[in-house]
């Protein structure tokens, strides 16, 4: 269990009295009674702008019709949310720099995290402090992070399905996503819910209830809302699509020869080392059949210069060899057996709202709210990577091919017996660690605790007919980021300096009757382990601080066709990122291995010590944002033939940011109602989206890896941008970009509204967003490439820093390549929203059905700039570091996806049922393909959730619901990942029973 953060509690607490205890001193004379509206799509209070703008409201029936459990149900239950890049539910997201924990990201439209704009009650929300790279473009990523929101908690939701960088600034591209959460609640009430899915660990309980309070003779009204939710996880072992990493048996027959659909590591359990002079081997079974169905035995082992010598032993369980052949994907080990696939979480919401209105007509109001929640999951433990590569002395105590005595004259019990004394020397020969993944040490244990606070305090009135309202907000949101059970390099390597059995054993083996297995069964003891056994954290956190202050008269003046509305408003933000990460990874204690005799003075082997981490340094970053915007509707026409109404929507809105310079952008929208049944509605817009801290701050990674010199290539003669010759290893630095430029976009819509009988609205509405210079990355690849294309018009990449030239190598050997996020692609993306609503009222009670879809029509990316140079060179555009080409079915953008809902109740309202569809449309995977080089197709999947209400049993405000979600049992369609599911589309939830019980009081 955690514990509230007891300030934060006091901190909430003080600022609810606020507005209770300040009466006197905030009573002004010349303010009248006013009431708040919120509306999604304009700043004007008050506005009317109903059907004129493409807005999806759900309302709280509409919330629970689709049995979403959290933020991340929610958003997928929504046909025009994309893939949803950020979540627990994908399982796969578990690298120590991703953004792992209780978070769910928001992507309108599918064009990208970052690019939907997210409100609570009209206000901006603080970003999730952790990032995520885009599977789009590879940059690192931001959003908001949707669990921090109880479905339970909210009066309603609404997604405004259009451009409105010009209503609400930065991140608008796509849209607005609104939280309204429930305020001025009278009486209480309380929930609890239990579930479970079938045929499996995972079970939820959850905890829920709100209570209203008055003051001051009913001048004073408080509303707390809080939950608490328990949910017990699942392995990858516990589902048959997830439960190995080698899906090709799972594919259509057609593709099971793709070895891309084998998704387990070559980093294998198995030693591999790089012994002084004589080469690299490694360890197997003796007795092994091969991936491709031949067989290994003791006449296969050994190799360079062991011929003649012993080189099979027994590590006590079964015979092993040392062979020096290449690896075989027959011994790669299956990481998914000790993986957990959904976490353990436990989290907790809070939410007040107090207002107090004078006797003048002044409003004090007071937003609060606290999330807390922690997870937990187990993941495989980590190999020895290039980059964590250590050299091991010749007398390590269970070195195959070490001394014939140690130094203290002991003999040495693990030397193979008839090793040619010429090659392996009496004293030996030290290896370099070339890979091992020590299973034995147990996986690794991920705990991550989330915290995010929002503290407001408002004034509102009016002046005359002038309304305005103004706030102060405070948001900061903090992740605590812990794996315990890693490794540290210079202390594994330790434990592999000592010549005795102390020593930690890399020559054993694991499950002899299953190779890719990853439970050793000749484990080493606990005493050899624990010295090198560390645990490594992030901790990361964001703050929001924003005033505001805006000012609308809905009836400044009148024309002929109705009253001209005007809204404006300034509005400050500072947004704040600092980033602290432990110090074995983020350079402050670099790893320098003592027996390289080729280090220099002052250089380092690794920049991390944490074996299978990156380094990541610490980052702080801040940025201000100063915003102008105004506002205005205009009735152009009323009541003449043809028109019933004609409106305009008016907007401007100008951002200056601290480091990216300022940026103006404009909308005009019409609406025409031609009469009671028919209506047509379009907009231009013009959008963008600020680079975010990470992208533009990042200080300068590195890590050590290969790659093609295209250059060297076309200088030997290949005349081909997409051949080159090996370059060896080299050094890969990656970095942030002060330089990068907002992304821009315009955005077009056109609808159409039909209302041809009473209780039954249908919609339609095309809509294009348009972007230029989309953040990505290029590849190293890329990079080498374009150093070939700039060669051959007489310069060089200056991004590929060379050695010398010489014989042989007349460019010289590439030492160094240096990147940074770019601005470079064009992006085009357009679609269809359709929507069905139909109310009616029966001698059996009213039905309420709901039809939502979404087609995708376009989504095309260009490339630009130094990508579109080398497209033009002859490069594929399916190599370039951003997806190019249409996207529309691709990996993650299926071309339908649509809902379906049906809500009846009783006319005495005591019973009550419902279903909920939703439909997912197909997408391929690019990288899987048969012999005839067509793409593999991950299926559709419609999934159907059912539900039961009964109300008054046991007496008034009581009910019990009763649910089953995934009524069909539907498995996700198969994919190429790791646990057998595009995670970003589909949900891992099987069958799944729910009963909740309400009651007010």
């Amino acid at each position: 269990m955690f514990k509230i953060n007891k300030l934060v509690f006091a901190q909430m607490l003080i600022a609810a009295g606020v507005g209770v205890f300040s009466t006197k001193l905030l009573a002004e004379d010349q303010y009248t009674e006013l009431e708040e509206v919120i509306v999604t799509g304009s700043q004007i209070k008050g506005a009317d702008i109903a059907g004129a703008l493409p807005v999806t409201v759900m309302d709280s029936s509409d919330l629970a019709v689709t049995g979403a459990l959290d933020g991340d149900e929610l958003l997928r239950s929504i046909p025009q949310i994309g893939s949803v890049g950020f979540g627990a539910s994908r399982g796969g997201i578990t690298g120590v720099n991703a953004a792992r924990g209780d978070v769910a990201s928001v992507n309108l439209r599918s064009i990208g995290e970052g690019n939907s704009l997210v409100l609570v009650n009209g206000r901006r929300m603080v970003l999730h402090p952790t990032t995520q790279t885009s599977s789009m473009d590879g940059v690192p990523i931001t959003s908001v992070n949707a669990n921090t929101l109880p479905v339970t908690g909210l009066e309603r939701l609404e997604i405004l399905r259009d451009g409105a960088g010009a209503l609400y600034g930065s991140d608008a591209v796509a849209g607005v996503v609104n939280y309204v959460l429930q305020k001025d609640y009278e009486g209480s009430e309380l929930n609890i819910k239990l579930g479970a899915e079938e045929a499996s660990s995972r079970d939820d309980l959850e905890i829920s209830g709100a209570k209203g309070f008055e003051f001051n003779e009913g001048s004073t009204r408080l509303t707390i809302t809080g939950s608490y939710a328990k949910k017990n996880g699942i392995t990858a072992a516990e589902k048959s699509y997830s439960r190995h990493q080698d899906t090709r048996l799972q594919a259509p027959l057609e593709f099971q020869s793709d070895i891309s659909l084998d998704n387990r590591s070559s980093l294998e359990p198995f030693a591999r080392v790089n012994y002084t002079g004589l080469g690299l081997f490694h360890v197997r079974p003796v007795d092994l059949v091969r991936d491709n169905g031949s067989s290994w035995g003791v006449s296969d082992c050994g190799g360079r210069g062991l011929t003649g010598a012993q080189t099979v032993y027994n590590d006590g369980l079964q015979d092993l060899c040392l062979d020096s052949s290449g690896q075989d994907r027959a011994i790669r080990p299956n990481r998914n057996e000790t993986r957990t696939l959904t976490p353990d979480v436990e989290r907790i919401n809070f939410f007040s709202f107090l207002n107090h209105e004078f006797d003048s007509g002044l409003e004090f109001y007071n937003e609060s709210a606290y999330y807390h929640s922690k997870t937990n999951r187990f993941w495989e433990q980590s190999a020895v990577l290039s980059n964590g590569r250590f050299m091991v002395p010749a007398d390590y105590y269970w070195n195959p091919l070490g001394p014939v005595t140690f130094a203290d004259g002991r003999a040495n019990p693990n030397r193979l017996a008839g090793l040619d004394t010429s090659i392996v020397p009496v004293e030996g020969l030290g290896f370099e660690v070339n890979s091992v993944r020590p299973v034995d040490v147990g996986p690794r244990d991920i705990e991550v605790e989330s915290t995010s606070y929002r503290f407001l305090n408002g004034l509102r009135g009016n002046w005359g007919n002038w309304d305005w309202d103004s706030a102060v907000l405070y948001s900061e949101a903090e992740v605590d980021d812990v794996a315990s059970n890693r490794i540290s390099t210079p202390l594994f390597q330790a434990q592999l300096m000592l010549d005795t059995p102390d020593a930690y054993n890399i020559f054993s083996g694991v499950n002899p009757d299953d190779p890719t297995s990853i439970s050793d069964q000749t484990p080493n003891p606990r005493s050899s382990i624990d010295p090198f056994i560390v645990s490594a954290s992030r901790n990361v956190k964001t703050t929001l601080t924003l005033f505001d202050f805006k000012l609308s008269n809905s009836s400044l003046f009148s024309l002929p066709a109705g009253d001209v509305a005007v809204g404006t408003g300034i509005e400050w933000r500072k947004e704040e990122l600092d980033e602290d990460n432990s110090a074995i990874f983020d350079g402050s204690q670099p790893y320098v291995d003592p027996l390289d005799t080729g280090l220099l003075p002052g250089e380092v082997t690794n920049l991390s010590s944490l074996e299978g981490s990156s380094y990541r340094p610490d980052v702080s970053a801040d940025r201000s944002v100063l915003s102008l915007y105004g506002e205005m509707l205009v009735p152009l026409l009323s009541d003449v033939p043809g028109v019933k109404s004609l409106d305009a929507q008016i907007a401007l809105r100008y951002e200056d940011f601290d480091d990216v310079g300022s940026i103006t952008r404009p909308k005009l929208a019409l609406s025409w109602q031609v009469n009671n049944w028919l209506q047509f509605r379009g907009a231009y817009s013009e959008g963008f989206r600020a680079p975010n801290l990470i992208q533009l701050n990042t200080p300068m990674t590195s890590i050590t890896t290969s790659v093609a010199d295209y250059s060297e290539g076309i200088e030997l003669g290949t005349h081909d941008i997409n051949k080159g010759p090996a370059n060896g290893n080299y050094i890969l630095e990656t970095a942030g970009n002060k330089d990068l430029v907002p992304e821009k976009s315009e955005n077009y819509s056109f609808g159409i509204v039909l209302t041809p009988m009473a209780g039954l609205v249908v919609t339609a509405d095309w809509w294009e967003v348009e972007t230029i210079d989309t953040v990505g990355v290029f590849t190293d690849e890329n990079e080498s490439r374009l150093d070939a294309v700039l060669r051959a018009e007489g310069s060089s990449n200056p991004n590929v820093i060379r050695d010398t030239p010489a014989p042989g190598d007349p460019l010289g050997e590439i030492l160094r390549i240096t990147r940074s996020y770019e601005n470079l692609n064009t992006r085009t993306v357009e679609g269809l929203d359709l929507g069905v609503n139909y109310s009616v009222d029966t001698s059996i009670g009213s039905f309420d059905v709901k039809l939502n879809g979404a087609r995708m029509l376009t989504f095309d990316q260009e490339a630009g700039g130094f990508a579109a140079r080398l497209v033009e060179a002859g490069a594929d555009p399916s190599v370039l570091g951003s997806s190019v080409g249409t996207q529309i079915e691709g990996e993650f953008v299926p071309k339908w996806r649509g809902t379906a809902s049906l809500n009846w109740n009783s006319n005495d309202d005591r019973w009550g049922a419902g279903a909920f569809v939703s439909y997912v449309g197909k997408v391929t995977e690019p990288n899987v393909t048969s012999a005839t080089d067509e793409q593999m197709v991950v299926d559709s999947l419609t999934t159907v959730n059912l539900f039961g209400v009964y109300r008054g049993l046991f007496g008034e405000g009581s009910s019990i619901r009763l649910g089953i979600n995934n009524v069909l049992d539907e498995d996700p369609p198969f994919a190429e990942e790791d646990f057998g599911f595009e995670g970003e589309l589909h949900s891992n939830r099987s069958r799944y029973f729910f009963v909740s019980s309400h009651y007010k009081f």
